[in-house]
Order: C-alpha cells, then structure tokens, then sequence
C-alpha cells in the first residue's frame, strides 16, 4: 500500500531535461530482470508481504464498481435492453481479457509498475507521453464528473436551491479538501463507494417491493426498451460501459502486490464476472421499474418514487453518494496537481513550488478549471461516455493489447488485430455518441 500511495505522488508527465524520463518514476527502468544473456525472465514470484487472492478480488471490484453505475439503468433506455445486456457482457469480458494481457507483460518484465512505464520501454518516450496525456484528461473529466454528481445530488436533497448555486457549493466543498497535504488521510472513504453501491442496489429493490403501482413498482413493471430509442442512444452507451470496466490503470500495482502472482488470472476471472452480473442485474430491475421514464442517474428515479417506507433510506443513500465523490475528488486532483507543479517547476525554477501559498493556490486554479468544464458539459451521463469511449478505451483496451503484440511475437496477431479493430470500432462509435448526447 505504501508503495501505491507513492506512485500517487508522482508526476504523470515530467518535463525534465533528461528525454527518456517522461511520466512516473522511471528509476526502475533499467532494473528488469535479465538472464545473463540479456533476455526477460519470468519473475512471477512470492511476494510475501503482499495481498491474497481474495483481498486483491476485493480491492479490484471496489475499483471497477464506481458512481457511474447509476447510468446503467439509463443505457438500457436509450440503447435498448438487447444490445445493453449483449454489449455489458461483452465489453466486460473484453475488459477482463485486455487485462490479464497486463498480467502476462508484466510476467516477462516486472519491472512495468504503471502503463507509462510500459508505454516507455516499449514504445518509446512518444509513446509514453500520448498514454501519460491520456491519463492527465481522463482524471480531469474524471473530476468534472464528480463534481457534476454532488451538485445533482445536492439539488435532490435541497430541491428549493438552483442547479447553478448548488454547483457552486459543490466547487467550494471539494476545492477546500484538496487543500489537504495528507490525502491519505482521505482514501480510507473510498470504502464507502462499495458499499454505497450495493447500498443503493439493496434500496432501488427495496422501493421496487414497497411501491404497489407503476412506475419504481416490482409488482406492476414498466415495459423497457428492448431496442434503441436511435443510432445515437446506442452509440452513447458504449462509451458508458467501457468506462464501467475502468480500471486497468492500477492493474500492475495490484499484480505486484499478490501473495502469490498466480493468483492474478483467478482475481480477474472472478472480479469481472461478478461485476459484470452486478451491473447486469442493476441494468435489469431498473429498466423494469422506470420503463421508458428512466433518467440519467437512477438516484433521481428513486427520490421521484420515495414513500414513507423509503425516504430515510432514499435520504441516507443520497448523503453517502455525496460524501464519496467530494473525498474521490481530492485524491484525483493530487496526481494532476503533482504533474503542473513538476511542468511549473521546469519552466519557472523561481517560483517556490514548495510553499503553503503555492500549493493551495495551484489546487484552487486547477479546480476551477474544473468548474468552468462542468458549467460547459453539465451532463453526467455525457461526462462518462466521453471518459470511456475517448479516454479509457485507449488505456484500458487499445494499448494493453499493442503491448502483448510487441512483447509476444508468437501471439496469435489475426485474432488480435480482430479484437484491436472492434474495440476501435466501439471507441469510435461510442466518442459520436456521447458528443451527440450533448446536443440532447
């Protein structure tokens, strides 16, 4: 964990005189183990101080399983509930596999503890900025999107304050966390995020069994859309789903940290298909509780249909959906925050990057940044499609399988390349549809 919290404090893209030292910290770089004839070994070893296979399942399903899943039930509306639960599986799956893809590189170089650092040794530094660029937007966007859901979520709780000042509370709650030096103080809450999850599952049921009639009713059910409401709502989905399976960018820390590094295919296999028939069965019992009048964020279906039986619940469920992304917010901001101080520090060696004042000051500039981007794409749902299908899609599915192919010349290279251009197809399907979306 110690190692984890340090990698976090790292620049993503450094702008350091020396060309091969672009992204994280390379100091590892040169330490691959090697035989004596120069070749990558195998080093799936013990690691003795790590986590077990069960710890690493739960530390992976608490990473995949996000705030985004309170769109899911909206996909089946706008895309139709055939594709949403053809296409959850299959990018599910394809998610898992681009993934234990990771693993095996990471088998013949241990050496790869972050995506830059593989994108370096294999592709170069020109590799390693595009994919370090590509991190650097999808925690921005990443930020927009919380912000977007607290002042939702705010304006849910307190109905009676505008959208805009609700927005505004939400900057000025979440811009004052990032003033914290000791984020770590703050990552202990992310636990909540599970838990709110399968919390909010657990209430969405619940409502469903204690309102008699249409719509929020499991005894009188709505008819979902079986398929798309247009080319472009089936489109949105999928940037939304490949964000849903986001995680791969922590995948080498997790296979590192393994007790046993055999472990990992298991942790993968057992992860992904649990998540995958979670956001299946939340995908379901929604569409069949709201039907045709099911809205971007399943919070906001579940406060329209509270009864007297529900609304302590709907109340606490909704503080807890507060709470996650405004401490969520902070820990993204510390790595962005870390790599415009190192950019700063090259450019303007005068400047005291290690004052109070200047560390304050950039978070603020950062997050308002953030706020003006919120103002502009106010949509949750947008948010989440562009981060999955133009951001994530390259880091989660593209890259890991350009990675195998240049690590593993046996590799099948048809069936490969089959799966690069479909999942290329997808991103490219999925970036039109949250762009429309924003039209919407």
């Amino acid at each position: 964990m110690a190692e984890i919290q340090n990698e976090e404090k790292q620049p993503l893209i450094s702008n350091s005189t020396d060309n091969t030292t672009i992204g994280i910290n390379y100091d590892s770089i040169n330490s691959a183990n090697s035989d004596a004839n120069g070749s990558i070994t195998n080093n799936e070893i013990d690691n003795e101080e790590g986590c077990t296979g069960p710890q690493a399942s739960f530390n992976l399903v608490n990473l995949v399983v996000g705030l985004g899943i309170m769109s899911i039930p909206y996909c089946f509306k706008i895309g139709g509930s055939v594709f949403s639960i053809f296409f959850l599986i299959v990018i599910g799956f394809s998610a898992k596999y681009t993934a234990s893809l990771i693993g095996k590189c990471i088998k013949k170089d241990n050496s790869f503890n972050s995506l830059a650092v593989m994108s370096l040794k294999l592709f170069g530094t020109t590799g390693c900025t595009i994919i370090s660029t590509f991190f650097i937007f999808d925690l921005f966007f990443s930020m927009m999107a919380d912000l977007i859901l607290v002042k939702d979520t705010l304006h849910l709780l307190f109905p009676f304050i505008t959208p805009f000042v609700c927005l505004l509370i939400s900057y000025t709650f979440c811009t004052s966390l990032t003033w914290i030096k000791k984020l770590v103080t703050l990552s202990w809450v992310s636990l909540i995020g599970l838990l709110s999850m399968f919390a909010l599952f657990i209430i969405l049921i619940f409502n469903g069994l204690a309102t008699p009639n249409a719509p929020g009713s499991l005894w009188e059910r709505e008819k979902p859309n079986m398929w798309p409401e247009s080319f472009l709502g089936f489109c949105a989905i999928l940037g939304i789903f490949e964000m849903g399976y986001s995680c791969h960018s922590v995948l080498p820390s997790i296979y590192l940290s393994l007790k046993q590094r055999k472990k990992y295919k298991p942790v993968l296999n057992f992860s992904f298909t649990w998540v995958v028939i979670f956001y299946l069965m939340f995908g379901i019992i929604g569409a069949l509780m709201y039907g045709q009048g099911t809205l971007p964020q399943i919070i906001q279906n579940i406060h329209s249909t509270l009864n007297s039986k529900t609304q302590f619940l709907g109340t606490l469920i909704s503080w807890i959906i507060l709470i996650v992304p405004i401490t969520k917010y902070a820990l993204i901001m510390d790595p962005v925050a870390v790599t415009a101080t190192d950019v700063i520090q090259s450019k303007l060696p005068a400047i005291n990057t290690d004052s109070r004042v200047f560390f304050v000051t950039l978070r603020t500039i950062l997050s308002t940044v953030v706020l003006f981007g919120s103002i502009l794409i106010p949509k949750f749902h947008s948010i989440l499609g562009i981060i999955g299908a133009a951001l994530t899609s390259v880091t989660a599915f593209l890259f890991p399988i350009l990675a195998y192919l240049k690590m593993y010349q046996e590799a099948n290279r048809p069936l490969h390349y089959l799966l690069f251009t479909f999942l290329l197809v997808i991103s490219i399907l999925g970036t039109i549809g949250a762009i429309a979306s924003l039209r919407d």
